[in-house]
């Protein structure tokens, strides 16, 4: 597998978008969401803020396929000290992969003092007891998630910010393969030293509801951290019906090696604006310009994905921040 990453012969594609994009009037209402890299994004409105699990430590491919890898400590507090995440409510782990949760622990130890982690047993069982942040989880419940027929459970964080968790499920990397599957089922005494070792567990995506005072909906965010074979990682046709997905966060990595990925999801979710994360290179570090991750054709997930969605979409260099109005700003 890692001589048939290192063999990738795809043409690498650039950042389609860096700095600033404001879609909000000066002083309305808006949300601001920063792209931080990998499945990394830092959402704000009015003082709440939450996370999705960052990764900026980026060990190179050789270190990943053959050797240990460990969380770069330096490179996570440069990177995310870029930021005031003090009061940050919560970090949403999709799953485990170490490129999802390797460095959450650090983040949340260190940067988002404050924030509830939320994923799986497997999330939960991986950070065990050597993280310190056992008291810090919260684990869903597979009976508590949401699929396309059925609302789950909303969890709050706070009065103005609400998360639904979704079924999902990790798709394949290469022919029809996916790396590092399983479950961990017991809490480690420490940390995976080698990347097989951060296995998925079962894999979520989210809806999240930032609320006003009066409990209305102010921007409604879907965020995906992996490929899913449709219709694992849908939202409740129920929920999207009554209020529509006011920004869709979608993975274009590996997408061809899932069937109706994103012409699924555009049909479920139904979004007015539709950000990219995940697409680039998380083999070379963070300081380095990005492009495309290994396999994945990006144009051709860009050109698929304008034929069924004729909305704005973005697909940002790490550090991107957008500011979009909400519903009661006319957005």
């Amino acid at each position: 597998m890692l001589g048939l990453l290192l063999g990738a012969c795809l043409p690498e594609t650039v950042p389609g978008i860096s700095g600033r994009v404001d879609l909000a009037p000066p002083g309305a209402d808006a949300i601001r969401l920063v792209y931080l890299g990998s499945g990394g994004w830092l959402i704000e409105h009015r003082g709440e803020q939450i996370l999705t699990a960052p990764l900026f430590s980026n060990p190179d491919i050789v270190r990943t396929g053959l050797a240990g890898i460990e969380a770069d400590t330096a490179a996570i507090d440069r990177h995310m000290g870029r930021y005031d995440v003090t009061d940050a409510r919560a970090i949403l782990v999709g799953h485990a992969h170490y490129d999802h949760l390797m460095d959450v622990p650090r983040v949340a130890s260190i940067h988002a003092v404050r924030a509830r982690i939320l994923g799986s047993p497997t999330t939960a069982n991986t950070l065990g007891f050597w993280s310190g942040l056992a008291d810090r989880i919260d684990v869903v419940d597979e009976a508590a998630t949401a699929d396309q027929e059925t609302v789950g459970r909303w969890i709050r964080y706070g009065d103005r910010v609400r998360v639904m968790p979704l079924r999902s499920r990790h798709g394949p990397h290469l022919y029809g393969i996916t790396l590092y599957r399983g479950s961990i089922d017991t809490p480690l005494r420490e940390p995976p030293r080698r990347a097989p070792g951060w296995v998925d567990g079962r894999t979520l995506a989210f809806l999240v509801d930032f609320l006003e005072d009066d409990g209305e909906i102010a921007f409604r965010i879907y965020y995906q951290d992996a490929t899913a074979p449709p219709p694992l990682g849908f939202a409740p046709d129920a929920l999207v019906a009554a209020h529509p997905v006011d920004v869709a966060i979608l993975v274009p990595a590996t997408f061809e090696e899932v069937d109706w990925h994103p012409e699924a999801l555009v049909a479920n979710l139904r979004p007015r604006r539709i950000l990219l994360g995940h697409w680039e290179d998380f083999f070379r570090p963070v300081d380095e310009p990005a492009v495309s991750v290994p396999l994945t054709d990006i144009p051709e997930f860009e050109r698929r994905l304008a034929r069924v969605f004729d909305g704005p979409v973005w697909r940002p260099d790490r550090f991107t921040e957008f500011r979009m109005p909400t519903a009661r700003a006319g957005g």
